[in-house]
């Protein structure tokens, strides 16, 4: 597998929170128990979903944490777009991390109400295999550090946070010149909801209805507010040249 694709399927893993999670089922030994499982992917490109103790996916993950993700982009036509299979074990994190649930908040807010639930608790997907599929032609395995590969060095997580506040609040204008620049989309309110090495996520008004969100990638990966700043600088030019 080559770096190139190895990038591309971090920027797809960023790109969608639409996913498949299979564990080892408990209720019937030797089968796949699989179900829709929302995601949200932590600055170490790791999913991280947020499960009930008493959904089935828990109670198979405490006997055997090795699980697949099938993630993909919620395309009509799911053959002929690209797909992701992670492969890896679900370790629990953090509920109370604020970084991470202020991050996972604002992509999927729905689930605002589960974090007073005592029985609702974070677990991150450490990826040891994947398996990509691009297009026709275009895929291969590899393993799960190449897709994690030098993001360990990164600040965003403690940064995040502020970068997203302040592009809210000082650089509205800028959000919707990026979604008519990049998207050809004509909005009437943006905002930003996260930014991670690979791009950030906004997400988009017209009128009074939420339209959905828009994905913008970086030329390079960034590292730290600095590196953002530059990059969201880059693109602003863009838009006025």
């Amino acid at each position: 597998m080559s770096a190139a694709l190895a990038h591309e399927a971090r920027q797809f893993l960023f790109s969608t929170r639409h996913a498949i999670l299979s564990t080892h089922s408990m209720k019937y030994p030797g089968f796949p128990f699989g179900s829709v499982a929302p995601f949200v992917c932590n600055q170490l490109a790791e999913p991280v979903l947020l499960i009930s103790t008493i959904a089935e996916h828990t109670k198979n993950i405490l006997e055997n944490a090795k699980v697949s993700l099938l993630v993909f982009s919620g395309a009509d036509d799911l053959q002929a777009n690209a797909r992701l299979t992670l492969i890896g074990e679900a370790l629990p994190c953090d509920k109370l991390d604020a970084d991470l649930r202020a991050r996972y908040l604002r992509y999927l807010p729905q689930a605002a109400g589960y974090f007073d639930m005592h029985d609702f608790h974070f677990y991150r997907i450490h990826i040891e295999q994947v398996r990509y599929i691009a297009g026709f032609g275009r895929m291969g395995w590899f393993e799960g550090d190449a897709l994690n590969a030098d993001l360990a060095e990164s600040m965003l997580a403690a940064q995040e946070g502020g970068i997203v506040t302040h592009m809210n609040e000082d650089h509205k204008d800028s959000l919707l010149q990026y979604c008519q620049h990049v998207h050809n989309i004509q909005a009437d309110h943006a905002e930003m909801i996260g930014i991670d090495a690979e791009g950030f996520d906004v997400r988009y008004h017209q009128g009074e209805e939420t339209q959905g969100l828009l994905r913008f990638a970086f030329e390079e990966p960034v590292r730290n507010a600095m590196d953002a700043r530059k990059a969201l600088v880059r693109l602003s030019q863009a838009c006025k040249s």
